[in-house]
């Protein structure tokens, strides 16, 4: 990891950076102390996960009433007794809600209005993001309070004076901008006013990607031995030496971006080398798929109903689709008890676990793995530059599978292939708080972006 220098400032300063994704959401943050060596952290306890020992993401999940207020946000909104609760008061659950936010020139042709819930009537997408940012902000709060010696008086201390960095998906631009900085004035998180606003800090994804694997990826013992391009001797940027291409691919539970870069080292120097590259292939479109194949094979089962089918789905999503490794093996799904099964050979149902070919489930991860092989050639064309490295972030990099077809294509065209060996899903939030601080401080290794 690259060496950080001490924080110089006076006073105590805490960071804390937003992931809000589509299907899942993260929190790092970072407490400066003067003299001190910055650490980044993750908040890894959330209520309702607090038996999951270090889960640093939740469900990007809200119950409404019927007069829009929230009324469960998160892991809370998965628990049995919220559930049985939000049937019988008719709650509205929103979920993909962060679609609403989407860039218009963004779109797919597998999206159609019906995956997006509709939101809650008086509330827009910019309202709701500000619910879901002040839940973070509170679970941010109860965390650091509860995990820190002095946390309370650290907290108090510290919160008006807070700085945040929200990320947000590349090709977002000025209005999508505009929305998050009105959702954090929305939250509370700071007051409508010039200095406040100062307070917030808005970078893609992809950039906060970038400052990860700079920072723990390409400065790690894994690479040392790497021939990573040194800039010139007087620290000057050399422009005979274009550095080395980098491909930074985040892969999420909706998008999957490319941001393509040159890198060289002592200092570090970087620059955005071609237009990022956005397909709207994540994680969730595996399930999706998922949720169709079980439809179609248990057409006429008697556990081919819709909440048999969606029980089934949840569970693939959570279980089966990340432990997939090979299309050889047959997968499961566990969702009834022993006495759950189909007389008919041909459903595969049998001591309450469904039976599926691997092959059937390698398929549903083809159009993902399609894309981003697609994707990078176009990026690839428009470098200038042989690109030397590509990692693999975000929370579908996660998938062992994934990783080992794209680390077969990769290899075969002779670029070096990783994933960070730390939690993925935390990539874009660490990522977001290391932007941040190592402006303040600065590196062993002199970080500077170039994306001129």
């Amino acid at each position: 990891m690259l060496l950080r220098q001490p924080y110089r400032g006076s006073d105590p300063k805490l960071v804390l950076a937003f992931d809000v994704g589509t299907t899942y959401s993260t929190i790092s943050y970072c407490i400066l102390y003067p003299g001190k060596v910055p650490q980044i952290q993750s908040v890894n306890r959330y209520p309702a996960q607090e038996h999951i020992g270090g889960n640093s993401r939740i469900p990007s999940i809200l119950y409404y009433d019927s007069n829009g207020t929230v009324r469960a946000v998160g892991a809370e909104a998965q628990q049995e007794h919220i559930i049985e609760m939000a049937e019988d008061e008719g709650w509205m659950k929103l979920e993909w809600w962060k679609l609403h936010l989407q860039t218009k020139n963004l779109t797919a042709n597998h999206i159609v209005i019906d995956d997006i819930s509709l939101l809650p009537r008086g509330k827009n997408a910019v309202e709701v993001l500000g619910d879901f940012i002040q839940y973070l902000f509170r679970c941010a709060r109860r965390y650091i309070e509860e995990s820190h010696v002095n946390g309370s008086n650290l907290w108090r201390s510290s919160e008006n004076r807070i700085e945040f960095v929200f990320t947000h998906p590349n090709g977002w631009e000025g209005p999508q901008q505009t929305q998050i900085r009105i959702a954090a004035v929305l939250s509370g998180l700071i007051p409508s006013t010039e200095d406040g606003m100062a307070r917030v800090h808005l970078l893609t994804e992809g950039e906060a990607c970038l400052h990860y694997c700079v920072a723990n990826i390409l400065a790690s013992d894994a690479f040392s031995t790497t021939p990573i391009l040194l800039a010139s001797e007087d620290g000057e940027d050399d422009n005979s030496s274009p550095g080395q291409g980098v491909v930074v691919i985040n892969a999420g539970g909706e998008r999957i971006d490319l941001s393509a870069y040159s890198i060289t080292l002592s200092p570090t120097l970087v620059k955005e080398i071609a237009a990022a590259e956005c397909r709207l292939q994540g994680s969730c479109f595996v399930t999706r798929r998922a949720h169709s194949l079980l439809q179609e094979k248990l057409s006429g089962s008697r556990f081919g109903t819709p909440d048999v089918i969606q029980r089934m789905t949840d569970i693939f999503d959570s279980t089966t689709k990340w432990r997939f490794r090979n299309p050889e093996d047959s997968q499961y799904i566990k969702f009834g008890t022993i006495r759950d099964k189909d007389k008919n050979p041909q459903y595969n149902i049998r001591n309450g676990q469904l039976k599926l070919s691997g092959q059937d489930v390698a398929d549903l991860f083809e159009p993902s793995i399609s894309s981003i092989v697609e994707a990078f050639e176009t990026q690839r064309k428009a470098t200038g530059i042989p690109i030397t490295f590509v990692f693999f972030t975000g929370s579908f990099a996660v998938s062992d599978w994934m990783f080992t077809k794209l680390q077969e294509y990769f290899q075969s065209l002779g670029i070096s292939f990783g994933r960070p060996d730390s939690d993925c899903n935390k990539a874009v939030a660490d990522g977001a708080v290391s932007y941040f601080i190592d402006r303040l401080v600065g590196t062993a290794a002199g970080v500077i972006y170039n994306d001129e």
